[in-house]
């Protein structure tokens, strides 16, 4: 199936004042089995989904968002920590009329973000998956350093970094000073009752390995899938793999590990 995912792409004002709008991919066939929303990590957009969404979009419901700072939303210079963050999601959710239960995916620090939203609303959720995220988001120091920088230089730097980030230098300095650099989800994991499985590139250094190994073993009862050859873009770098791994989760078939 080919969609042309900007045909879908819808505006969504979570906010009048300020005025905050969030962009997102919704489609959806006449009758769809579920619905299935996915959440893209620190500097990343909604369109990383088109894979998955062109995948699974024939029988089902499927959801992007642009989070706030990201893609094609808007970039407000506060309001990214968790709280704000959840609030946007139960915004954008409303006003779509996502139907309940929905499967949640969420991609690297997006893992997060769908985790604290399984904890607040176990009830909405049908299915938990989390790709390539880890417990605790600790940066490499260059980056760490370059985003002490000031908004106003931050600003300049931005036209440079579209190419392999979808957020400006300045919402992501904020994004994360006031968030995921404050996250831990060793506890908040441990407190899962959703069905969840988990899905790791065998490759990904972008965080330190442990960081990512202890996660599905730290949520109960969940599935972790080690998809091999692919890095911390998994879902891109090996789609087929991880498309499978999703498909015979929602089918409720178990599956541990992916060569």
């Amino acid at each position: 199936m080919d969609i042309d995912l900007d045909l879908y792409r819808h505006e969504i004002k979570i906010s009048s004042n300020p005025l905050i709008r969030l962009s997102a991919i919704d489609v959806s066939p006449e009758s769809p089995k579920r619905t299935i929303i996915f959440i893209h990590g620190f500097g990343g957009k909604a369109a990383q989904w088109g894979y998955q969404m062109q995948k699974f979009a024939m029988d089902n419901r499927v959801v992007a968002l642009d989070i706030r700072g990201h893609g094609l939303s808007d970039k407000p210079s506060t309001g990214y920590d968790m709280g704000r963050i959840q609030l946007d999601l139960e915004t954008a959710f409303a006003q779509l009329k996502v139907s309940l239960p929905f499967v949640l995916i969420g991609h690297s620090y997006g893992g997060a973000i769908v985790t604290e939203y399984a904890l607040n609303h176990p009830d909405h959720i049908e299915k938990l998956i989390l790709i390539a995220t880890a417990g605790e988001f600790r940066l490499a120091p260059f980056l760490k350093l370059a985003l002490k920088l000031p908004a106003t230089v931050l600003r300049l730097v931005g036209p440079f970094t579209k190419k392999w980030l979808h957020a400006p230098p300045h919402a992501l300095k904020e994004y994360y000073r006031d968030n995921m650099s404050q996250w831990l989800g060793w506890g908040k994991f441990e407190k899962l009752e959703v069905p969840t499985m988990v899905i790791r590139g065998h490759r990904d250094f972008v965080f330190d390995r442990p960081l990512f190994e202890k996660v599905a073993k730290s949520i109960p009862g969940a599935e972790d899938v080690d998809v091999r050859t692919s890095g911390h873009m998994v879902m891109l770098e090996r789609r087929e793999a991880v498309d499978r791994a999703i498909a015979s989760f929602l089918k409720g078939e178990s599956k541990k590990i992916m060569a």
